[in-house]
């Protein structure tokens, strides 16, 4: 245990010794000129996340990416890639390693990017753009799939160590195809077309399509999810901001026909930030008539604050799922340390998750506690 320590430690700190100082952080605000979204900071992107798994009992297939039972130290996520921007032009490409999860895989069954030889190593966004300014963007490749706020924070951005579970048993993360989008002032738009297909494999279209969007509006002024964008030098700082979305997704997901809308909303005030947000998702056969069990309803609330110059991090959630007529829930908390540089970040999170389980045999109720060492870089 203490050799796998010290051998995570020597690996992240040589990567930050040789890692440019000036790169900002990636929800750092985009520059002018830069795509809708995008941070404006190239080329390298990295994110190494170390966990100490000091408690962990998944409950069974319901929670596909917690962490195995038991204690253990492990590397949970590697990723790297790069940038390369030209004028109005731009490609990024990200590989990312995924440690084993509870249900022994390293892929849950809705990630895509997976490669057809399988293994830990997956493709995340991988595409060329043009963007001639920022009201409008085209992507083509595995792009992040427009659809609900929880999927649009980035893993090394989570303000807790794992998702609700109903966003990993449900919500896609990346699929391949084609995106627009852009940024009109006070709202802002992504739309895309998609293959349904996990896997970088030929069944990319025969596997389905998949269409999704998502609008939002943000009508005083930026709303920010990291601590470095509610500090009293943003204009913005005093003012209470808010922003309201809505998603809709139709397509092959796990099945053909599904239909989901996803609300959310994100309020601010100072040191102070909360979000939240509802999924409503049905199915439909042939016949255009409602496939029978095939409601799936899942919401989170997730509201937090920021102390001691942007160096501390505090967020609770609670969270529920409603799937073939059972109920679940969770409720946790967490804590996010930055050092001077915010790339480097230590959390301690946990979650406890109960209630009426829809697998045979699985026990009703489900924890972790999650020790996490992060080192972002975009």
């Amino acid at each position: 245990m203490i050799g796998a320590r010290a051998a995570i430690a020597a690996l992240l700190a040589a990567i930050a010794v040789t890692t440019p100082a000036g790169v900002a952080a990636a929800d750092d605000a985009p520059a002018e000129g830069a795509p809708a979204g995008r941070a404006a900071t190239y080329p390298l992107v990295l994110l190494l996340q170390g966990d100490e798994l000091i408690a962990s009992e998944p409950a069974g297939p319901q929670d596909p990416r917690d962490a195995p039972p038991g204690l253990a130290l492990r590397l949970r996520r590697a990723r790297v890639g790069f940038d390369v921007a030209q004028s109005q032009f731009r490609a990024r490409i990200l590989f990312e390693a995924d440690a084993v999860t509870a249900s022994g895989s390293h892929d849950t069954p809705l990630a895509g990017g997976q490669m057809p030889f399988g293994g830990p190593v997956r493709a995340t966004e991988a595409y060329v753009a043009w963007a001639p300014g920022r009201a409008f963007e085209v992507d083509v490749g595995s792009l992040r799939v427009p659809f609900s706020l929880s999927r649009q924070v980035d893993e090394g951005d989570l303000r807790l160590a794992e998702r609700a579970p109903f966003v990993d048993a449900f919500l896609p993360d990346f699929r391949t195809g084609v995106g627009v989008g852009g940024d009109l002032g006070a709202l802002l738009y992504r739309a895309a077309f998609l293959s349904a297909d996990t896997t970088f494999d030929g069944r990319l279209i025969s596997a389905g399509l998949l269409g999704a969007a998502r609008i939002w509006a943000e009508p005083i002024g930026p709303v920010g999810l990291v601590p470095w964008r509610r500090t009293p030098g943003d204009p913005w700082y005093d003012w209470f901001r808010f922003a309201a979305g809505v998603s809709v997704l139709y397509g092959t997901l796990a099945a053909p026909r599904t239909l989901a809308i996803d609300p959310d909303f994100q309020a601010q005030w100072r040191r102070f930030v909360v979000t939240a947000e509802y999924l409503f998702a049905i199915r439909y056969d042939q016949s255009n008539a409602t496939v029978p069990g095939s409601i799936q309803q899942g919401a989170v609330i997730e509201p937090g604050v920021t102390l001691y110059r942007q160096r501390l991090d505090l967020v609770a959630r609670a969270d529920w799922e409603r799937v073939a007529g059972a109920d679940l829930w969770g409720a946790g908390g967490g804590v996010t340390a930055y050092a001077p540089d915010p790339r480097w970040r230590l959390s301690l999170g946990f979650e406890q998750r109960w209630g009426e389980s829809v697998v045979p045999g699985a026990g009703g109720s489900s924890h972790w506690v999650i020790l996490r060492l992060t080192l972002a870089v975009d």
